[in-house]
């Protein structure tokens, strides 16, 4: 790790990394031997950190078995760059790998805060988490996929599972103060998409379920492709008619799966994200960001971003606050009237589309940039002051090997104060797949899974996190996956000075409107909607796909 930028308090060090103690070739004599001897001597070399919660005190209550290796016909992901945007492209195997082998021996750091507990399986991928006030709601996809229910509370056994198809894709979003939430899922072929509305008092029988008219093999469900209000009113998704090239946004009563509107556009649909109260829908459309009002399904306001693929937009709260990313980092305010943009920041060969999030309060966003132009291997973590349009400050990592550590996600507490973005990490582990940070950019949190992350949530007082990943690095031939749930060590609330760069460029400054409290969201001017030129399509996130 390099030092942090913007004179801020350094970082919390994570312990050098070590490897070498095993030798898998050794007799089984010997190996009891030195394990013992190696138990000691990393004892005496390690102390615990974050806490007292080192490699020896991952978790304070039961840990579910951990069989992550098995032997799959299976896919491994990488991350190209077009003059367009970022694609993710799936490239499949075609003989059995043994993971056991494919997978680089090393030692597990233990997290930055309390592993309470731990998921695991052979065969499906922690696609998609997401965290309420009781429950850890989980997607996994491939073999397997399906839905799992959680208690935070618990050791890792679900309430309940649910699956139509039990192979194929799957995502899941939940409502923050309420008891709802949505599972869509697309069956191996991809001809079938479905969204089913839960409980966790549902016991594995959806509420309500709604089979979509369309469908496209070549963008599969995903959690970037449903959502659910703040509030549990409202749930949104996005499909693809592979037929018409059509994408549409329907929005549910989240209680009764009745649709309350949708909207159709010949622009591919990425992503949905909602506002407290599912007035407003956020839906990302290649480089477009829409705001649309699901009441009617009519266009609120739309402005161009900066890049496609592997991208997904965010909105605050009350609707008063959204960001854009791509090449760039946008973010745009309402000032009583329309949309203003009041920060735009880029830094060479960075791509700021996959882990952006702007807080629920509108106060803070973020964003892990990764450097394309050297595979992915070097990043950064930027936080800004909405009210100033000044950053506060950044966390820059950097790795080595061959695997590309590409950012895929980001969360944040209602009010910024806790962060946590996900990324691919590289071969050696060189930073943790998911990190957390204070409004100060200091890290306080961290999971290292065995493999990548794929997915992570934070719960609405930042005191808990969640993260999803496959057993092996996506560049890896593998399958399998994990769900952990740590609790972050008690913050104080930290109060930082926003410090002005150079490569920040900010509009001038709106007029400050109130979002420390959800209000009514507000109903922005309408504006032509710009027309993108042609582009192809770029292949979609990927999906796994099972032995034949």
């Amino acid at each position: 790790m390099k030092k942090k930028s913007s004179l801020q308090p350094a970082p919390a060090r994570l312990p050098a990394r070590e490897g070498g103690f095993f030798n898998l070739r050794i007799s089984i004599g010997l190996l009891t031997i030195v394990a013992g001897v190696f138990f000691v001597l990393f004892a005496t070399a390690n102390p615990s950190r974050g806490g007292g919660h080192g490699l020896g005190a991952r978790s304070n209550g039961p840990v579910a078995p951990s069989p992550l290796l098995s032997r799959q016909l299976t896919g491994r992901t990488f991350a190209l760059v077009t003059p367009n945007g970022v694609i993710t492209e799936n490239l499949l195997g075609s003989e059995r790998q043994d993971l056991a082998r494919a997978t680089p021996e090393r030692l597990l750091l233990g997290p930055l805060g309390n592993t309470l507990w731990q998921v695991d399986d052979q065969n499906a991928i922690a696609d998609g988490v997401a965290i309420d006030a009781n429950d850890v709601w989980g997607a996994w996809t491939l073999q397997g996929a399906r839905l799992g229910a959680y208690p935070i509370g618990g050791n890792g056994t679900p309430d309940f599972e649910f699956s139509s198809f039990d192979s194929g894709s799957s995502g899941v979003a939940s409502a923050k103060v309420a008891d709802r939430m949505a599972h869509m899922e697309s069956n191996a072929a991809g001809n079938d998409f479905r969204v089913h509305g839960f409980r966790s008092t549902s016991g594995g029988i959806p509420d309500w379920s709604f089979p979509f008219p369309v469908s496209d093999p070549n963008l599969p469900a995903s959690s970037k492709n449903v959502a659910v209000s703040y509030d549990g009113s409202t749930v949104a998704s996005v499909v693809s008619d592979s037929v018409t090239q059509n994408s549409t946004l329907y929005v549910f009563e989240a209680d009764t799966g009745a649709i309350r509107s949708t909207w159709t556009d010949p622009l591919r649909m990425n992503a949905v994200d909602l506002t407290d109260d599912g007035s407003v829908a956020l839906v990302t459309q290649d480089n477009l960001a829409a705001l649309v009002d699901t009441s009617n399904g009519s266009t609120l306001f739309s402005v161009a971003g900066s890049g496609a693929g592997n991208i997904y937009y965010r909105i605050s709260g009350d609707g008063s606050v959204f960001v854009t990313g791509g090449f760039n980092l946008d973010v745009y305010k309402y000032d009583g009237t329309t949309y203003q943009r009041v920060i735009h920041f880029s830094r060479a060969s960075n791509w700021f589309g996959g882990a952006s999030i702007v807080s629920r309060d509108g106060s803070t966003v973020g964003s892990f940039a990764g450097n394309y132009a050297n595979n992915w291997l070097t990043g950064e973590v930027f936080l800004f002051d909405v009210a100033s349009a000044q950053m506060i400050g950044s966390y820059p990592v950097s790795g080595t090997g061959q695997y590309q550590g590409t950012p895929v996600g980001a969360e944040s507490n209602d009010n910024g104060t806790v962060m946590a973005f996900a990324s691919w990490g590289t071969e050696f582990h060189d930073w943790p797949g998911v990190m957390v940070f204070n409004r100060n950019v200091d890290l306080i949190g961290a999971i290292e899974f065995p493999g990548s992350a794929f997915g992570v949530d934070v719960s609405t007082d930042g005191q808990y996190v969640v993260g999803g990943s496959k057993a092996v690095h996506a560049n890896q031939f593998g399958s399998g996956g994990r769900i952990e749930l740590i609790q972050l060590q008690p913050q104080s609330t930290p109060t930082p000075t926003p410090t002005p760069t150079p490569s920040a460029t900010a509009t001038p400054t709106v007029t400050p409107i109130a979002t420390a409290t959800a209000t009514a969201t507000p109903t922005p001017t309408a504006t032509p909607r710009t027309t993108p030129l042609p582009r192809p399509r770029p292949s979609p996130h990927p999906r796994p796909t099972p032995p034949g």
